[in-house]
């Protein structure tokens, strides 16, 4: 599943790739994801140019004149990936975006994901609803965000209304960077604690951004980014040693997602 890396990572490509190009056909072979019917897509996205391209959390928002937004979520998996003539979209894309000098964008979905469209002066729940971004808040407005909230770390960082863009995949570097058990309870957490864990958040999610995101996802031209399991401490590696301690790394049921995790160096008090 992409994460906040990867939608950085495609945002930013596709905003200096596709600004102010013209979208000329839009074709939606899985009506299923959208927000209105097939034919709406066409209708108020044809001739309108996109004005810029931004990460929103798991999303990415494609802004385009008289502030008609597409936003695009690949969900459990999937990709949106830029072509030129004479290429052509795979035969498995669910939407395809052309623009008026023959380029265009195709989206593939491995599970689920969504394609919605958003008109002026239109909300969109699904997006509204959206926790701050964890690279756009200071530390200190973290470790206010953190007070009076009760239930475990883990939880409280995927939960999307909480805090936007973090997923299964980031989570086992962060929590073990900041030497703390995904179960550990939030209002029994030190400042400390609270301080070492927006480090390691900053830390794993920029490390990842540099290096092109994850090397099981592809950006927008297609390309797999450099941020492996071998960048991981313990993430995926049961029964190897822990890098610190030496200690067998375990894999443990966190509700319904699992978790990696040194039972010497992630204390659960």
């Amino acid at each position: 599943m992409p994460e906040l890396p990867e939608i950085v990572v495609i945002a930013k490509e596709m905003d200096r790739t596709i600004r102010k190009k013209e979208v000329r056909l839009v074709s939606i072979i899985q009506p299923k994801c959208g927000n209105r019917p097939a034919e709406d897509y066409m209708k108020y996205l044809s001739g309108r140019k996109v004005e810029r391209v931004f990460p929103l959390g798991k999303w990415i928002e494609i802004l385009l004149d008289h502030q008609v937004r597409f936003l695009v979520s690949l969900g459990m998996g999937g990709e949106i990936c830029y072509f030129k003539k004479p290429q052509k979209p795979p035969e498995k894309s669910r939407l395809i975006v052309r623009f008026s000098d023959e380029t265009g964008f195709y989206v593939t979905l491995w599970w689920f994901g969504y394609f919605h469209l958003v008109l002026k002066n239109e909300t969109h729940p699904m997006t509204a609803s959206l926790g701050p971004d964890p690279l756009n808040i200071t530390e200190e407005e973290f470790i206010s965000f953190l007070t009076k909230k009760r239930g475990n770390i883990k939880s409280f960082l995927l939960n999307q209304k909480k805090i936007r863009g973090i997923g299964n995949f980031y989570i086992q570097e962060i929590l073990f960077r900041a030497r703390m058990h995904p179960l550990r309870e939030i209002n029994l957490m030190t400042e400390k604690e609270k301080h070492g864990l927006y480090r390691a958040i900053r830390e794993v999610l920029e490390e990842s951004i540099a290096l092109g995101s994850s090397s099981y996802e592809l950006d927008f031209f297609g390309e797999k980014g450099e941020y492996g399991l071998d960048r991981m401490s313990i993430g995926y590696q049961e029964n190897k040693p822990c890098p610190v301690c030496r200690t067998k790394i375990d894999k443990i049921k966190t509700g319904s997602t699992s978790q990696f995790i040194c039972p010497r160096c992630q204390i659960l008090p």
